[in-house]
């Protein structure tokens, strides 16, 4: 998000969180200026800032000045990087780009951090991609129950306005919340405030 009117709009639904992407390849980044004009954006949801293999100092210099509630780590970054931000108190998304051949067992480093730091630590799980996500596609949901952890996650990867009926469908206990993003936007980083509504009030029914 970098849009402040479409930011406004956003935070009257009933969300949770809003991503500001913070990684220059992406379409949807919010650079250095556009980054001071959110930053003086009063803020009454979640923010979570989206980074890309960053460095620890970069993601800190960013934490205050955009009233960061949850860093994503949204690249290759491995669970000691993670932890020196749960140390200090930081809430952590980590995505992980899941295909028919991930191996839910390489998270176990990750699954034993969150338990060292409860209520801290989720998991976002979204289509792989060479680029880090925004693909606009979905993976296959059914490798889902493969997926005995105990860390919640997120859904990501291609959701859509017509998938509010297989969103429901899915019964995982450590199913969170959904990441909506392309398929539910104007332009890149600018969201379709009416399909979003519209969607949030067929996950209620």
């Amino acid at each position: 998000m970098r849009d402040i009117e479409n930011i406004n709009l956003l935070q009257e639904l009933d969300i949770d969180f809003m991503g500001i992407i913070r990684y220059s390849k992406s379409k949807r980044f919010v650079d250095d200026s556009q980054k001071e004009k959110v930053a003086l954006q009063t803020m009454n949801k979640g923010t979570v800032g989206v980074y890309v293999n960053e460095t620890l100092e970069n993601i800190l210099q960013d934490f205050i000045p955009l009233q960061l509630d949850v860093i994503q780590l949204h690249g290759d970054e491995d669970p000691a990087f993670a932890k020196a931000l749960l140390e200090i108190d930081i809430k952590v998304f980590k995505a992980f780009q899941i295909n028919e051949t991930f191996d839910f067992k390489s998270l176990e480093p990750w699954e034993k951090l969150a338990s060292e730091f409860t209520g801290k630590l989720f998991f976002l799980f979204d289509t792989a991609t060479p680029n880090y996500g925004g693909s606009g596609k979905k993976f296959n949901w059914s490798i889902l129950d493969s997926y005995n952890g105990e860390v919640p996650f997120l859904l990501s990867g291609g959701i859509s306005k017509d998938d509010a009926k297989a969103v429901k469908e899915i019964k995982h206990d450590m199913l969170l919340g959904v990441d909506l993003n392309s398929k539910f936007e104007k332009e890149p980083g600018v969201k379709n405030i009416e399909e979003i509504k519209t969607f949030i009030e067929k996950l209620r029914k």
